[in-house]
């Protein structure tokens, strides 16, 4: 890397603190020091005023390196971990020079300077996530150990040739974790890119991105099919006024005034940079609102109130952890604020009402998290002084890591840690009794390990997605629902009264699922278990 410029802010001026980054770079233009003029070509332009964007500044050190900042979260500079920001206006002697047919040049190094985290994934190969205008999925081929990447590697015409086994980040072997003395000893990320098209829009993220408003198209569509067990209300706002949503899937029946519920509560996106927990709650909606017969069978004997986005704000805005006004909510369940932490007070709120209806039993809460420095999906549960019952909640992780092979019950683990007090799985866990349990569901930004290899398996949208149908599904063995599956037929979906069907023909269930009797796993059962 080139040294860095004398004209560079130095550490720990005005230029320099983190706390005079103020916002998102919006189309800024990187002249070189001395330079005036018209932009020309060459001159790199880089954006982050977009939703869920996050760049906060931009140093040049010399004319193919680059100094990036993390943003810090909205009102609390503590947090600088996410990062989605664009590149655009390269020139020919940045793109990728074809010195022979099997190797290239590279040309931009990029070093984000300013991460808050010391461990991170980026040390176990983890890498920024890269797309661009003309190649607009985030996902990429790996290319040989002796060839620096590019984006035409997708592509037949890859002078590389580097076949086609497809990943989802940048290789490894381009990407550096390190202490950085130059920048107040912070942990900087430094990536090696090589932009392969002038026309092309290049976007750089931390992982995949899950907006609000992609969130709100999703729940627009599923509203839209006047499915009659899908609901959809507004539970509140947030400060900036964005909704909250709650769904509640169950069979109609099962909401009738007077109907006793088995209640499974879940929630998402309370951290805004944990983009997975988005697509792993897609996953169990997608799987629960399904004309599968498990589906069709969880609907009828439970209630699933689910709440994925519970700080639309710090979605919308880029921030890592925080809200709008600066503050980690899941660590507010104790006394949320109605006009601070609105969207978390409302929820707290439906279910302490839950809580206190005997009609219904709250049985499960799960609040949905993504990792920065483990693998897998694992779960924290909470520590009870009756043994049986610390022992009961055992029962569902062990259930769910037969069911889901990215999911390990070694990394799952139980505990009362007293800086975790104010999250959503301790409050409740103390608040609710001895019937309900409370989990906070984990899963890797990065990868996965399968059947005790160590190889590293990256997530995609698709895996988180299926991480969260497996979750759903291990309800049924938790409730022993499983012979009831055999009875039932595969139907055309009920739609709510005066909605047009989408066909005729409606398919009648086998048998009379309701009659049979059904109870849940119990500490004894354990044993019969094997992970």
């Amino acid at each position: 890397m080139a040294e860095r410029s004398q004209t560079a802010p130095e550490a720990g001026s005005d230029m320099g603190n983190d706390d005079a980054i103020g916002g998102n770079v919006s189309k800024y233009v990187v002249l070189p020091t001395g330079y005036c003029g018209q932009p020309k070509k060459g001159h790199l332009i880089f954006d982050a005023c977009f939703e869920s964007g996050n760049l906060g500044r931009v140093d040049q050190v010399s004319e193919f390196e680059f100094d990036l900042f993390i943003r810090p979260d909205t009102c609390n500079p503590r947090f600088r971990v996410w990062f989605n920001f664009t590149v655009e206006n390269v020139k020919e002697s940045q793109v990728r020079e074809i010195v022979d047919p099997f190797s290239v040049v590279l040309r931009v190094i990029f070093n984000i300077v300013n991460f808050s985290k010391t461990k991170s994934l980026y040390r176990d190969g983890m890498a920024p996530m890269v797309k661009s205008t003309s190649r607009p999925k985030w996902t990429q081929q790996i290319c040989p150990p002796w060839m620096i990447f590019t984006l035409c590697c997708l592509e037949s015409s890859c002078p590389g040739k580097c076949g086609t086994q497809t990943r989802q980040r940048l290789p490894p072997k381009n990407v550096y974790y390190y202490r950085c003395p130059d920048h107040r000893k912070n942990y900087v990320m430094s990536f090696a890119f090589c932009f392969d098209r002038e026309e092309d829009i290049y976007q750089f993220a931390y992982c995949y991105p899950y907006t609000y408003t992609r969130f709100q198209h999703y729940l627009d569509s599923l509203q839209k099919r006047n499915m009659d067990y899908f609901f959809r209300e507004q539970l509140g706002q947030s400060v900036q006024q964005r909704q909250l949503d709650l769904l509640t899937i169950t069979s109609p029946d099962n909401l009738r005034e007077g109907a006793e519920q088995k209640v499974v509560f879940i929630t998402g996106r309370v951290h805004p940079g944990e983009t997975p927990s988005s697509f792993v709650c897609q996953g169990i909606i997608d799987f629960l609102i399904s004309q599968h017969p498990i589906a069709r069978v969880l609907r009828e004997h439970l209630v699933f109130k689910i709440a994925p986005m519970l700080n639309p704000d710090g979605v919308y805005l880029g921030n890592y952890r925080c809200s709008l006004m600066g503050f980690d909510l899941n660590r507010h369940w104790l006394d949320p604020s109605p006009w601070a932490h609105p969207t978390l007070h409302g929820v707290k709120q439906l279910i302490i009402q839950m809580y206190n209806d005997p009609k219904t039993s709250l049985e499960f809460y799960i609040d949905i998290h993504a990792h920065s420095t483990m693998m897998n999906g694992f779960m924290y549960g909470n520590i009870f002084e009756d043994e049986e019952r610390f022992q009961r909640q055992a029962v569902f992780p062990k259930l769910l890591c037969q069911n889901a092979e990215d999911f390990s019950y070694s990394s799952t683990s139980f505990n009362r840690d007293a800086v975790k007090a104010g999250t959503g799985r301790r409050f409740l866990g103390g608040l609710l009794d001895h019937t309900s349990y409370c989990y906070t569901l984990e899963v890797s930004f990065y990868s996965y390990t399968i059947g005790g290899t160590t190889a590293a398996v990256p997530y995609t949208e698709e895996a988180y997605m299926k991480l969260g149908r497996n979750v759903a599904r291990t309800f049924l063995d938790y409730y022993r629902l499983n012979p009831m599956v055999e009875k039932v037929a595969i139907p055309m979906p009920r739609l709510r009264p005066g909605a047009e069907p989408e066909a005729s023909g409606e398919m009648r269930p086998a048998g009379d699922t309701a009659s049979l009797a059904y109870r849940r796993c119990s500490a004894a059962d354990l044993i019969n278990i094997t992970v």
